[in-house]
């Protein structure tokens, strides 16, 4: 660990521009306990080395099950309009409604089967028939490949329709064991040494809390806020009334008579394991909180106004903050010295049984504005960073699943859908072969060729396993297809038809 007993705020901003990347409280809970060691250590660049380029995995979950029937809706010529207006009823988004937001989108592989996506959706619309933005179809967790006529014989996934049990296998990638880590987790342990040999700090950083994407492994997930740091409580903002400009203790103050107290302490040694743990982390935490200050000075030294473009695109909730700071941390990707780094981030408010109408749309909205900025935000890094691509960052977007094909009123002031299974994720970034849909887009119709048995009301069974969807993001971020790293990160996945095949159609990045 670097010395930092005589490292202050000004030392550290006249090392260069590396400044704070808007973490979190690192001090409110064990769990928060946890430290970033590397930006004041001088981690190097992580530009400069050709054979482990940069890369960033954005991990996008919408937390509920959101209704993709609603995203990716059939208009026009296509021979499944009919059926989506006479099943979907109340629910169904008018396709006058599309025209006029713009959200129609061309999809070439699709033949003459046209599409419209919710009229909430203008910036992925943009994106998508951009070339940025592609969507996987029908995807979902699978134990083994099941068809209708399969599924009371093979083995499906534990607890199938449950919310818990579906996030937990989505951020597995393992549907049929009790869940022991996140496949986000099990890249970290397998390559974080590396292609990170520079760094002490953790490739997983969650701007969303603790999640079982990143948890089970060795390596750690951190947590971040585009707020700031949020320092040691009743030491006034950022150790106003503890410290002085210069880093010294105010000790005119009991404030700083109490820091320098605390920072004494944390520094002994002791006896016992888990007291001298818990020390050692609140030490590192003390330590650590001097690198990271400042959290746009990178930004600010590009001339990058992250909330000027966040602004423009109207996002200004949970998830568009969540975005900011990860897209500030990908700026500043020098001072946490990963030539690899995974982020997620999440957004609520899906589980629509009631009141679809009205809640998925504000929902939408939020979301298509989060993804604009920051899909924005990453292009316009490009044109002013010349050592960053935009297709250095890929995020990926996932669901508990899809929802009922039917709804479950007639009222369409209060009716919703239900629990579902296969559905459809959306990806965007550079190194995304976009305006594309993959793997194999399902027959909407109850009871039909993708449909679960006995009255399911339209419960899609997934054709692309979340396993091979997830295989194909883990071999872009640099997993090789068929290596020991691909078996353990996906133990599953051989159970499936090959993801890096043709006949997977899974060729999107």
């Amino acid at each position: 660990m670097a010395d930092l007993s005589n490292f202050n705020r000004r030392k550290f901003l006249a090392t260069g521009s590396c400044g704070m990347m808007g973490w979190g409280s690192l001090i409110n809970t064990v769990t928060q306990l946890q430290l970033i060691n590397s930006a004041a250590a001088s981690a190097g660049n992580v530009d400069d080395d050709p054979a482990t380029p940069y890369k960033a995995l954005v991990c996008l979950f919408l937390r509920g099950g959101c209704d993709m029937n609603n995203v990716l809706i059939p208009i026009g010529g296509n021979p499944q309009k009919a059926g989506y207006l006479a099943d979907r009823g109340v629910v169904a988004v008018p396709e006058a409604d599309i025209a006029t937001a713009g959200t129609e989108i061309n999809v070439p592989s699709a033949g003459d089967q046209q599409f419209g996506l919710h009229p909430s959706l203008t910036h992925l619309a943009s994106m998508f028939n951009g070339g940025d933005a592609a969507f996987v179809n029908n995807v979902g967790t699978l134990a083994y490949p099941t068809t209708p006529d399969t599924y009371d014989s093979v083995g499906l996934p534990r607890q199938l329709f449950s919310h818990s049990d579906q996030v937990t296998e989505w951020m597995s990638s393992i549907s049929d064991r009790p869940y022991l880590s996140g496949w986000g987790s099990r890249v970290a342990d397998l390559y974080h040494s590396t292609w990170n040999p520079d760094t002490q700090t953790s490739m997983m950083i969650t701007a969303a809390g603790n999640n079982q994407f990143m948890n089970g492994g060795s390596e750690n997930q951190y947590s971040v806020t585009s707020s700031g740091a949020i320092s040691l409580a009743s030491f006034g903002t950022q150790y106003s009334n503890a410290l002085n400009g210069d880093g010294t203790y105010r000790l005119n103050r009991p404030e700083g008579q109490r820091l320098k107290a605390l920072e004494r302490i944390i520094n002994y040694s002791h006896a016992h394991l888990l007291e001298d743990g818990y020390s050692a982390v609140v030490r590192r935490a003390r330590e650590n909180e001097a690198v990271i200050t400042e959290a746009s000075a990178v930004a600010d030294g590009l001339g990058l106004d992250l909330d000027a473009i966040w602004d423009s695109y109207g996002a200004s909730d949970g998830l568009a903050n969540e975005l900011k700071a990860v897209a500030k941390m990908i700026v500043g990707r020098n001072c946490l010295g990963n030539r690899r780094q995974v982020f997620f981030v999440d957004s609520g408010g899906y589980d629509n049984h009631a009141d679809i109408n009205n809640d998925l749309q504000g929902n939408l909205a939020s979301l298509d504005a989060a993804i604009g900025a920051f899909n924005q935000a990453m292009k316009d890094l490009a044109s002013l960073d010349p050592k960053f691509d935009y297709d250095q960052v890929t995020t990926f977007q996932a669901s508990d699943f899809n929802r009922t094909w039917t709804p479950n009123s007639e009222n369409p002031a209060t009716a919703g859908t239900d629990h579902a299974w296969g559905t459809h994720c959306f990806m965007f970034g550079g190194a995304v072969n976009g305006g594309q849909f993959y793997g194999e887009f399902p027959e909407l119709v109850v009871g039909g060729a993708n449909d679960t048995p006995r009255g399911s009301r339209g419960r899609w069974i997934p054709t692309t396993s979340v396993d091979q969807h997830c295989a194909v993001l883990a071999n872009w971020f640099g997993v090789p297809p068929g290596s020991s790293e691909m078996e353990t990160i996906f133990p599953n996945l051989s159970r499936f038809e090959d993801p890096f095949g043709g006949s997977a159609n899974l060729g999107y990045l």
